[in-house]
Parts: structure tokens; C-alpha cells; sequence
């Protein structure tokens, strides 16, 4: 059987648009790798053959002229999400065997345009910490991340080409590093938390997950009904100007991961790049302090009901979350909120003459299973102030993990923050098959 699973969604959806690969081959294909692998992996909640051969039966009855850009793509859904004719339990066992009646809003987007929901992917307990049993591809003794454990874990195998997540701290950029792929967080809001299951609301937003810059523009353009983001008038020949964005949260970054970070920026500016480090403003330091304070008051809110009424069915952490946040004095709150929105008023001093920032995407490669999900803390203050971010795979770490840069746009800026990431996709030629061997390649020279 041709390995068509191993293929990146743009390739595939080209080849179905030019009749060249049917989806049923390539549904046929993913189904078989995840045979060979979900016992080893685990990062299915939930995976039903007739409901997906029900969808492909409905996609072959549209008219061409109706196929939608994602037609016959297979995707994996993280168990946060609503979604018609699959249980939704939200990682918990509360909500076991629940079926929402409806899709979530981005789902919805998904089937319009031609998709075909492959099943749920394993979240965390409401997407906090109870880690679920997805295990890291790459090494089964370490963590996938989370919260968006089985989406990373299931494109990072091959599984599937494309899959969606939600970030409220770190839960696309980290477990997307850690599993060697690509994670993209568009600007909160731009993508509709609608049937999403929420954690705290004003920091939720939805992620995915792909093996190519191009197929991160393609999904994430569906879903925030944003064509214009896959546009050639935003493809960039010229070199960017990228900054090295260094705040107190480096303090936790392990020295290897920050020699990564350095080497990368070595490479870019080999490619033309200028590569720029000014002082980090103050009020910028820190800010991870607010996202936990406003995360653990809004879960409060957002998790009323399952708080109130199923509090003894909550895993210790979560409870222990929940129980911060009642005791989190509503001026502390106030203050967070504060911070951010001065934060968000320095947004181009933080930039200064940059068109991009970056940062590693993770302390380290994946902790162990036991050492829990990772630790999130170069992702929250980003995620506080909604920016837009992608990391790609570059570099391994001591144990031959895979490594993360992340980089950083401007709120509003995702356009352009994707066209940086193909600039340097194509310059550095970081794809899944070598990214890894950068750093080795490096050395030897």
C-alpha cells in the first residue's frame, strides 16, 4: 500500500483536486498506520471506521464545485470539542458517553470545507493537567505535552495529516515542540471557541496542528474564514527582521535549548536574515505570574457547574486549581488583567523594528511520563496577550528529542507571521524528515 498518510495535507489535497489520489486511499492509508500504531501511541479517545466511511459517502455525492479546500482530508478533533455523532467527554469522566448535539463552530467549518473528522483525540481533564494515555511517538517513555496530547502525538506518527487543539497556557506550542511538528495559535478570537469546552475564557483560543508551514495557512484559513491567508500577496521573498525576544522566563530554559535558539539564529541570518536583540520593556517580564492568576479565577467561572456538582468525579490537581481560584481575592484579579492590557499598550516596544520574535517553544525536550505534560511557562505570556504563534521543529536536545523555536506576531498579524514561517521553512529547509538533523549538520561543519 503506498504510505499516502505519510504526505503533508497541501500535497494530498492537490493530488484529490487534480483527481491523482481518491480519499478513500488516503482514509485507507491513515486507518492502516493507526492499526500499526494506536496501541503504542494511544491518541484516539474515540474512533469510529463506519462514521468515517459514512462522511466519505457523503463527500463523494457533492458536486465538484462543492468539494471545499480540506475535501477528503482526514483530521484529528481533540476531545474539547462538540462535534455530531461522537461522544465528547472533554477528558473527563463526568461527561462519558455524552453526545453533543451539534458541532462546535470550527468543526462545522471543517465538514463545509471538505474535511473528514477521523475521530477525537485524547485532551486532558478539561484541558488542565491530568495527563490521559497518549505517549510521545518519538520516545514512548516521555510525554506527547498537553493538553493537546493525542492531536500532536497523532500527526506527529503519521496518522493523520492535520489536527485541532486549544492553547489556554502552553497546550499547542509545547506539545507540538515536543513531538517534532508544527503548532500554529492564530490571534484569540479569530477562530470561534464556540462548542468548545471552556477552561477560562478571555485566554482560550484554538490551535492545530500540521507537518508543513503551507498546511498550517490552509486549516487555519478555514477556520477563521480567512482565505486570504494562503494569499500570494502575502508570500515574502525578502529576508525578515527577526528579534530575540528574552524575558525573565528564560531563567527556567535549560542551556542547551537556549544554544538552540542561538544556533537557529545563526542559520537566519546565513539566510539573509537580521537577526536583532534589544532590551525586553520590564512590564513584559513576569507575565506568565498574570496568566496563571486570571486562568485559575476564570476556571472558577468557566467550570461552575462541574465544580458545584461534580466536585468529588475531579482529579486532585484540577481540584486543587479550582480551589485557588475561589481563594484568589477579586483585586488580585483586577491587577493581572491590568498588567496585560499595559503590556498590550508596549506591544511595539516590545518589537521595536522586528517583524517577527523568538523564543524556544519549551524549557526542554519532553519530560518523562511520570514528570508530567511540561512545564508551560514560554508559552503563557504570549497566550495572555492573545499574540499569534508557530513553532517549528529545530534541533534535538541531549537525549535526541526534538527542540522548538518559537515564533512570535503581533495580535492581528497572523498573515504575516505565517509568511515569515515559510520564509524560514524554505530557508532552512525545516521539514519533519530533517529539522533534526540541523543541529548534527551544524556541528560538522
Amino acid at each position: 500500500m503506498t504510505s499516502y498518510n505519510t504526505l503533508d495535507a497541501t500535497r494530498c489535497a492537490e493530488a484529490i483536486q487534480d483527481g491523482k489520489l481518491d480519499p478513500r486511499q488516503l482514509t485507507e492509508s491513515c486507518l492502516s498506520r493507526i492499526s500499526d500504531r494506536e496501541d503504542e501511541v494511544g491518541a484516539w479517545i474515540n474512533l469510529n471506521e463506519d462514521y468515517i466511511n459514512a462522511q466519505l459517502s457523503d463527500l463523494e455525492k457533492r458536486d465538484k464545485r462543492d468539494w471545499g479546500p480540506l475535501y477528503g482530508l482526514p483530521i484529528g478533533v481533540k476531545d474539547l470539542f462538540d462535534t455530531i455523532g461522537l461522544e465528547t467527554a472533554y477528558g473527563s469522566e463526568i461527561y462519558s458517553g455524552y453526545q453533543p448535539p451539534c458541532d462546535a463552530a470550527c468543526v462545522a467549518r471543517l465538514r463545509a470545507a471538505g474535511a473528514i473528522i477521523f475521530g477525537k483525540t485524547v485532551s486532558t481533564e478539561f484541558a488542565y493537567w491530568k495527563a490521559g494515555k497518549t505517549r510521545n511517538p518519538l520516545n514512548r517513555t516521555r510525554t506527547p505535552g498537553g493538553s493537546s496530547s493525542g492531536s500532536a502525538a497523532a500527526v506527529a506518527d503519521h496518522m493523520v495529516p492535520l489536527a485541532i487543539g486549544t492553547q489556554t497556557s502552553g497546550s499547542v506550542i509545547r506539545p507540538a515542540a515536543y513531538c517534532g511538528v508544527i503548532g500554529f495559535k492564530p490571534t484569540r478570537g479569530l477562530i470561534s471557541t464556540a462548542g468548545v469546552k471552556a477552561l477560562a475564557s478571555s485566554l482560550d483560543t484554538i490551535g492545530l496542528f500540521t507537518r508543513s508551514v503551507s498546511d498550517a495557512a490552509l486549516l487555519a484559513s478555514v477556520m477563521a474564514c480567512r482565505p486570504d491567508w494562503t494569499s500570494p500577496s502575502h508570500k515574502i521573498d525578502l529576508p525578515p527582521t527577526i528579534g530575540i525576544a528574552r524575558t525573565s522566563e528564560w531563567n527556567s530554559v535549560a542551556g542547551h535549548s537556549i544554544q538552540n535558539i542561538d544556533e537557529a539564529a545563526d542559520l537566519l541570518r546565513e539566510a539573509g536574515a537580521s537577526v536583532v536583540t534589544h532590551e525586553t520593556p520590564k512590564i513584559f517580564h513576569g507575565l506568565s505570574e498574570a496568566q496563571d492568576t486570571i486562568m485559575v479565577v476564570e476556571a472558577v467561572r468557566d467550570l461552575a457547574f462541574e465544580w458545584i456538582t461534580h466536585r468529588n468525579s475531579l482529579s486532585p490537581v484540577l481540584k486543587d486549581l479550582l480551589a485557588r481560584g475561589v481563594s484568589t481575592a477579586d483585586d488580585t484579579y483586577s491587577k493581572a488583567c491590568l498588567r496585560r492590557d499595559q503590556a498590550l499598550l508596549k506591544i511595539d516596544d516590545l518589537f521595536g523594528n522586528a517583524d517577527v520574535l523568538i523564543t524556544p517553544s519549551a524549557p526542554d525536550e519532553a519530560p518523562k511520563l511520570d514528570e508530567g505534560i511540561g512545564d508551560p511557562i514560554m508559552n503563557r505570556a504570549w497566550t495572555l496577550l492573545g499574540m499569534p504563534s508557530i513553532t517549528l521543529p529545530f534541533g534535538k536536545g541531549p537525549l535526541g528529542l526534538p527542540l522548538g523555536v518559537q515564533f512570535l506576531g503581533r495580535p492581528g498579524a497572523d498573515a504575516e507571521l505565517l509568511s515569515t514561517a515559510a520564509w524560514v521553512s524554505k530557508h532552512l529547509f525545516l521539514s519533519i524528515n530533517d529539522s533534526l538533523s540541523h543541529r548534527s549538520c551544524r556541528q560538522s561543519r
